[in-house]
């Protein structure tokens, strides 16, 4: 594990204020005629203005820890008569932040699967974190890269990808640093409509451990999964872990990380497409669709939504843009088609609130990989952001993929000022194992891609949390 020393923001504790709520006296008159005529003329004349100063104190609260919980690693089963869960190749990380601490949780429902928890002190020099893991399983059953931004466990998430057809497995990955249990309900949508799940609700995640479910235990054989986690008690970090076997030959890992919310704009910074005409053949031998660029929509709402999907490529060339339906309650894999190898990014406008991820895929002769890339939340203007960029090995590399499709941005990426113009992107390579400042005067999205032969995998630069703001503090 390695940890870099960079620094910016800081996440804003809870905070509750408090209102004073003032009462206001009447005054009654009471008299006879002559006194009823008197107040009707008084009644014309302002009353003078009282006004009381009422002391208040600014105060700005404690700064508490800040948590980030990791996916933890490639998941597989044992060998044996009783086959159990069991990480098949460990996480490794990259962390951002002075003064940061690393545990693990107590427990997993998997075998040595206690995930990693990078936290930052509330005493810690430092002010902010990041971190990225990265996992390279090279089993009989899983092959791959996969990588994932360590998240802020929430109350809420939305995960969008896997599938649990023949020779397709999908886990369900969920985590709680919390001191308290967490009670989890699922909600679940596929390619018909919402899925009445048995079990999906009241899952019990104990404080400091860690559930993994198969999806395939509440949505058998669906193509195209949409889960919603939510949760009371304790919050949770969740994922999905999916990968692919064609025949005997495993054929790609990928973990999905969360949308906070159905959105009408959505931006997906990296979208390669490395030797996607061998990626789509390899793929189509048992019958799938896993090598062929798609975006998976959901519309969760009662009401249909109108989307347009733009791809940018290089230098602001525009690459594809389509448009279609996506009926409210179910769920839409968009094939992108005819689509020459290149960088690009997504954006996706909708006329009603929708989830999306992004599909696309890698090959060469002897590996195939896929990946499921996640909406980017913008970083407004004026942000200052730590990227952590996991390790890789010498094979593998790093590029570094930045999108503004509103105004132009001027960032700052170690010092090195890069312009990003309106609508367009810019993709640079970055030393991995390493961490990145970045600043920004404009919106952009930005995440980071990793690949090599035959494998592919991405992660999420997300915003710092606002720094904590003064309260005001009345007597009562």
């Amino acid at each position: 594990m390695t940890m870099s020393d960079d620094s910016t923001a800081t996440r804003a504790p809870r905070t509750r204020s408090w209102l004073l709520v003032s009462g206001r006296a009447s005054l009654a008159l009471v008299a006879g005629a002559a006194g009823a005529a008197l107040a009707a003329a008084v009644a014309f004349v302002p009353s003078p203005a009282i006004v009381v100063a009422v002391p208040s104190v600014a105060v700005t609260p404690d700064r508490s820890d800040q948590s980030l919980v990791c996916a933890g690693g490639a998941l597989g089963l044992t060998r044996g008569d009783n086959p159990q869960l069991a990480v098949v190749a460990a996480e490794q990380l990259h962390t951002s932040g002075a003064g940061l601490v690393t545990s693990t949780l107590a427990a997993s429902d998997a075998i040595d699967g206690s995930p990693i928890v990078v936290t930052l002190p509330r005493e810690a020099p430092g002010d902010a974190l990041a971190a990225t893991g990265i996992v390279r399983p090279d089993t009989t059953e899983v092959t791959g890269l996969a990588a994932a931004e360590c998240l802020t466990p929430a109350r809420s998430a939305w995960l969008v990808g896997g599938s649990t057809t023949v020779g397709r497995t999908t886990w369900i990955v969920l985590s709680n640093d919390d001191a308290v249990d967490a009670v989890v309900d699922l909600s679940l949508w596929g390619d018909t409509g919402p899925i009445d799940a048995v079990g999906s609700t009241g899952i019990i995640v104990a404080a400091q451990s860690q559930r993994i479910l198969p999806l395939a235990g509440f949505a058998l054989d669906e193509p195209s999964p949409v889960v919603r986690v939510s949760s009371t008690g304790g919050s949770v970090a969740a994922t999905l872990q999916t990968t692919v076997v064609r025949g005997l030959t495993p054929s790609g890992i990928s973990i999905v990380t969360p949308l906070a919310e159905p959105a009408l704009r959505h931006v997906i910074p990296a979208f390669p497409v490395i030797n996607g005409q061998l990626a789509l053949e390899q793929s189509t031998t048992d019958g799938g669709s896993d090598g062929l660029p798609a975006l998976r929509l959901l519309a969760p709402g009662d009401t249909s939504a109108q989307v347009t999907v733009r791809l940018i490529g290089l230098d602001g060339a525009a690459g594809l843009v389509t448009e279609a339906t996506v009926e409210p309650g179910v769920v839409l894999d968009l094939a992108v088609t005819n689509l020459a190898d290149g960088e690009y990014s997504v954006i996706v406008d909708a006329t009603e609130p929708i989830v999306v991820s992004a599909r696309t895929s890698t090959a060469t002769a002897e590996f195939a990989d896929l990946e499921w890339f996640s909406p980017s939340p913008a970083l407004e203007a004026g942000t200052a952001a730590l990227v952590a960029v996991a390790p890789v090995n010498d094979e593998q590399s790093a590029l570094l993929h930045l999108v503004a499709p509103d105004g132009a941005a001027e960032v700052s990426i170690d010092g090195v000022p890069v312009t990003v113009a309106a609508g367009g992107m810019v993709v640079l390579p970055t030393a991995t194992n390493a961490g990145v400042r970045l600043t920004t005067s404009g919106r952009v999205h930005v995440s980071v891609s990793y690949r090599g032969d035959g494998v592919l995998a991405g992660s999420r630069v997300l915003a710092p949390p606002s720094a904590a703001g003064a309260l005001t503090v009345l007597p009562q």
